[in-house]
């Protein structure tokens, strides 16, 4: 199987888990409300280093898309994941030199190191998440409760993408 069939197995998947189990679950007691993860945006983040701006958020959009279409959001998901499509780049070169972007290899727990990855993964999250929830009530209403549903989803998602990426990630060599 090539790379790009690969590559949108796993993106198939993981909308498919977004839309048939996360979409879906409801957590009893206080944070039935407050924690809703969106585990699809692991696919942004682990997009390879390397690739072009353009072709980025074009993917970040469509896939975004693709969860509205198939969720009834309205363009909600599509938004944020083009934000985070956007914010990505730059959230990368904290953690990796120049030429290590170049390479083309995809960010990973294996590639970055475990603290690396999460902090990365929690800090794009909580931009997702953010956009997502502020775009949803589409008021700053509230926005105390906003700020900690979008922290606890994003907590939520990044420990469920830390044990898909422990389980499913190639190992590579780490940068560091």
């Amino acid at each position: 199987m090539s790379k790009t069939q690969k590559s949108l197995l796993f993106a198939v998947a993981l909308v498919a888990a977004q839309i048939l189990l996360f979409n879906s679950v409801q957590l009893r007691g206080m944070l039935n409300s407050f924690v809703a993860p969106c585990i699809y945006i692991l696919y942004i983040f682990a997009l390879p280093m390397g690739i072009s701006r353009v072709h980025l958020l074009i993917t970040s959009f469509t896939l975004g898309l693709t969860v509205d279409l198939l969720s009834g959001t309205l363009g909600l998901n599509a938004a944020a994941c083009v934000l985070v499509g956007f914010i990505r780049p730059s959230a990368l070169k904290l953690f990796v030199s120049r030429e290590d972007v170049n390479k083309g290899t995809r960010p990973s727990i294996y590639t970055l190191k475990f603290f690396n990855f999460s902090f990365y993964a929690f800090m794009l999250a909580f931009i997702f998440h953010l956009a997502l929830f502020f775009l949803e009530i589409f008021t700053l209403y509230g926005a105390h409760l906003t700020l900690l549903r979008a922290l606890l989803s994003a907590a939520a998602a990044v420990a469920i993408m830390m044990i898909l990426e422990i389980f499913f990630a190639k190992k590579d060599k780490p940068y560091r």
